[in-house]
């Protein structure tokens, strides 16, 4: 499925953010070690900036994942029913625009509780809604690339358009 319109749009930048958010996670872990070899001098909170980093990253990149078809797919029924594979296509992505729906859902009451209780980080004090933001965002916009891809009836895995 290739997306059209906003849609590619946004998960274009937000792999690129995804990116930006790998390539500082990898410059904050090689100078952390650097100045700790060299004069013994860590960089402070750290591993509150990686894992800030690797969960932008990670949920970021999901909505690319899910509008361009990038799941990892097992096709073993296909050799044996390939009359099938459409229906099992199709019922994959309604079973995942679901998943998407309740994950989603069960996120909001936690980002709202870190919210108002105004928790921080331990080293930097960096507010934990920073932490669950890109998480939620990246659930959300997942559920509307995964609903997108439901509702244009398009539905292939990304290697599908290459390989023929």
């Amino acid at each position: 499925m290739r997306l059209k319109g906003p849609m590619r749009f946004m998960t274009r930048w937000l792999d690129r953010a995804a990116v930006l958010a790998l390539l500082a996670m990898m410059m904050l872990t090689t100078s952390d070690v650097i100045l700790r070899k060299l004069v013994n001098k860590p960089i402070t909170g750290v591993t509150e900036l990686v894992e800030l980093a690797l969960g932008a990253a990670f949920f970021l990149a999901m909505p690319g994942v899910f509008g361009r078809g990038a799941n990892i797919a097992v096709d073993m029924i296909d050799q044996w029913a390939p009359r099938a594979t459409g229906a099992l296509k199709r019922l994959a992505a309604l079973l995942m625009v679901i998943t998407l729906a309740m994950l989603a859902w069960k996120m909001w009451q936690p980002l709202l509780d870190v919210v108002s209780f105004g928790d921080t980080s331990a080293d930097l004090q960096i507010p934990k809604v920073w932490f669950m933001a890109p998480a939620w965002a990246g659930v959300f916009l997942s559920l509307l690339a995964a609903i997108t891809v439901l509702l244009s009836g398009e539905i292939e895995s990304a290697g599908e358009g290459a390989a023929t």
